[in-house]
C-alpha cells in the first residue's frame, strides 16, 4: 500500500528571515508514521512524509520525508501525489495554517491611502507600526477527495477547552463535509505532562478514545489498515 502522512506546522514566511507558524511539534504525525513502519513495513510499498521544517522526519525503508514550508507547498506537493499515484490512505495530522501572509506594510501608510507594500529580502527592524495583512489559506483537506476520490483520508481536528459534547460534534462535522473515513478530534485541555487524550471517531459516530501519543498513533495505524483490507475483500 501507498500511505500519505502529513506532520508538524506549516510556516508563512513574512521576509527572508522571519515567518509565522503555530505551535506543533510534530510529533503525534511522527508517531503515526513510526506506528504504520511497525506494523506494516512489508505491505508498505511507500510512505510519504510530508512533514514542517521543526518536524522530526520518519526514517525506514521505502519512506520519502518531504519537507514543507507553507500552505501553498503542501497543498502543490498533495495534488502531485494524488493525481499522479495511486494512494491508499492520507493520515492529514499537520496543523496547517489558518491565515498566510497577503502583504506588509505599515500603519502609516494605511492611515495615508497609501498602497505601496514593504519589500526587500529583509524588512527593517527599525520599523514602529509594522503591518502584516492575513489572508485565509486554502483547506487543503476540502481538495484531498477531490483529487483523489478513492483515497482513504484521516482528518484530525483540534480545539481548546470546550465541552466533550461539542468536540465530538465539530470532529464529527469536519469527518462528513471532508468525505473522511475517521478524525481524531483532541482537545489542547487534555494534551500535557505526557499524556494526550483523543478520540478516533469513525463514520458510523461511535470513536476509540486514547490517552497517549502512542496509543492514538497505534489506534490509527490499526483502524486504517482495518478499513483497507475490509474495502479490498
Amino acid at each position: 500500500m501507498k500511505i500519505i502522512i502529513t506532520a508538524g506546522g506549516t510556516s508563512e514566511r513574512i521576509d527572508d528571515v522571519r515567518s509565522i507558524t503555530n505551535t506543533s511539534t510534530g510529533r503525534l504525525g511522527h508517531a503515526i508514521g513510526q506506528a504504520f513502519l511497525e506494523k506494516y513495513e512489508e505491505k508498505t510499498d511507500q510512505l510519504y512524509y510530508l512533514h514542517g521544517l521543526r518536524a522530526i522526519p520518519v526514517e525506514g525503508a521505502n519512506v520519502t520525508a518531504i519537507p514543507l514550508e507553507g500552505v501553498r507547498d503542501l497543498q502543490a506537493q498533495l495534488k502531485k501525489l494524488l493525481t499522479t499515484e495511486k494512494i491508499d490512505a492520507v493520515v492529514h495530522a499537520m496543523a496547517v495554517s489558518d491565515y498566510m501572509v497577503k502583504e506588509v506594510t505599515t500603519l502609516e501608510k494605511i492611515k495615508a491611502g497609501d498602497s505601496s507594500k514593504l519589500e526587500g529580502n529583509k524588512i527593517s527592524s527599525n520599523i514602529d507600526d509594522l503591518t502584516i495583512i492575513m489572508e485565509r489559506s486554502p483547506k487543503v483537506i476540502s481538495s484531498i477527495k477531490t483529487w483523489s476520490p478513492k483515497t482513504m483520508l484521516v482528518g484530525f481536528k483540534l480545539l481548546s477547552h470546550v465541552p466533550h459534547q461539542e468536540l465530538i460534534q465539530v470532529g464529527t462535522a469536519l469527518l462528513k463535509k471532508n468525505g473522511c473515513s475517521f478524525v481524531l478530534a483532541n482537545d489542547l485541555a487534555e494534551i500535557g505532562g505526557g499524556k494526550h487524550r483523543g478520540y478516533l471517531i469513525h463514520e458510523d459516530g461511535v470513536y476509540d478514545t486514547m490517552e497517549t501519543n502512542e496509543e492514538i498513533a497505534a489506534m490509527i495505524a490499526r483502524r486504517v489498515g482495518e478499513k483497507l483490507m475490509e474495502d479490498r475483500k
